[in-house]
């Protein structure tokens, strides 16, 4: 994966660069939420989210849960926890968002 895939499934997801956040840009001019954007929107909807470098594999987890719950890269995913491996902290960040986004869309669909 890169960061272009990230971002092109944060915008599958229903993100559009008119979100009123931090955000940076690709060299092609697409725009991204910054890590601190994306945590923020991960603390709106009463989550966590952790980015931590793994020196061994040089990869970065960001590892989401509700507020207040243990952040473990190892737990199982389910509706409110889970890990994204990426090759930068950018990555990782913006696709837990994108994959936080369609959770919410697929919660959406399940009750109507």
């Amino acid at each position: 994966m890169n960061l272009e895939y990230a971002i092109e499934r944060l915008y599958e997801a229903g993100w559009t660069p008119k979100q009123k956040c931090e955000q940076e840009s690709l060299p092609d001019g697409r725009r991204y939420p910054s890590i601190i954007a994306a945590q923020n929107e991960f603390a709106q909807s009463g989550m966590e989210l952790q980015i931590k470098h793994n020196l061994m594999f040089n990869c970065y987890y960001a590892t989401w849960a509700p507020a207040g719950h243990a952040l473990d890269p190892d737990r199982e995913g389910d509706e409110t926890h889970g890990t994204v491996v990426g090759s930068c902290a950018r990555e990782a960040a913006v696709y837990a968002l994108a994959q936080l986004r369609s959770a919410k869309v697929d919660r959406q669909f399940a009750t109507v």
